[in-house]
């Protein structure tokens, strides 16, 4: 027992029968409770955001020059015997920086999101929960470029599974370096959820609506096959993205202990 403690104890109850020698004192004023956890708070996130926007402006700057190719061939076929820009190894790495950005981002909304509609406490850790949400969004798109690895070895031509895997990756670094804003704007600046999920939404759709007219002008124009490429939409975006959803929900119910 210190000092402060038996002047505290003696001054308001010495003499009365409330007061016991053998009762150790109790601390002064009133006990505070934990701060929630909150990814604001999160120094680990916050760090991870600042070395994001800095590789990512350091890699745009970089890029600038397969950034404007791509945008000016977005929407347009090369001709036949033209001279084809193909892109550098540094280049490739800068694209692929941004899709682990995206899987990344998408980890923390998900684990934002989870914890939002599904209440409760988690019964990993935080860091944990972001592992595998981000484990989850890997293995989604390894799996879908497997897919379309094999099915476009088999029914399509090099240079046409040249034109949509450059295109294909484009659009995938364009969606994780936008999806930096938006993680951005619901962590510090309390953009609500369903804001949040209604940007993303609206950015991949935007992103895959383009992806498909440049899928359709390389593999299916000439052939005018639509319905082959209706075919080849389910079969590598419609039904991965309809497993990936339910998997999302799935790990999310085991993740979260309702209490």
């Amino acid at each position: 027992m210190t000092v402060r403690d038996t002047i505290y104890r003696e001054s308001f109850l010495k003499g009365t029968p409330f007061f016991h020698e053998e009762i150790p004192a109790g601390r002064l004023g009133v006990a505070g409770e934990p701060v929630p956890y909150s990814l604001v708070n999160d120094s680990f996130v916050t760090m991870a955001m600042v070395l994001c926007i800095l590789v990512s402006m350091i890699t745009v700057a970089r890029s600038w020059r397969f950034i404007c190719f791509q945008t000016k061939n977005l929407l347009r076929m090369p001709r036949e015997n033209s001279v084809e820009m193909r892109e550098t190894s540094a280049e490739m790495r800068y694209q692929t920086y941004f899709c682990l950005q995206g899987v990344v981002l998408l980890g923390i909304l998900a684990c934002s999101a989870a914890a939002h509609y599904l209440g409760g406490d988690f019964i990993l850790g935080h860091y944990a929960v972001l592992g595998v949400f981000c484990a989850v969004f890997a293995a989604y798109y390894i799996i879908r470029e497997l897919l379309v690895l094999i099915v476009q070895k088999v029914f399509f031509e090099q240079r046409e599974r040249h034109l949509d895997n450059m295109s294909r990756l484009y659009f995938m670094a364009v969606q994780g370096a936008l999806f930096l804003p938006i993680t951005m704007l619901h962590i510090y600046f309390q953009l609500s959820m369903e804001i949040t999920l209604k940007l993303l939404a609206a950015t991949v759709v935007m992103s895959m609506i383009l992806h498909f007219y440049k899928a359709y002008n390389v593999f299916f124009r000439k052939k005018n096959a639509v319905l082959q490429f209706f075919l080849y939409l389910c079969t590598l975006e419609a039904v991965p993205l309809v497993l990936l959803a339910g998997t999302l929900f799935v790990v999310a119910i085991h993740l979260t202990q309702n209490i």
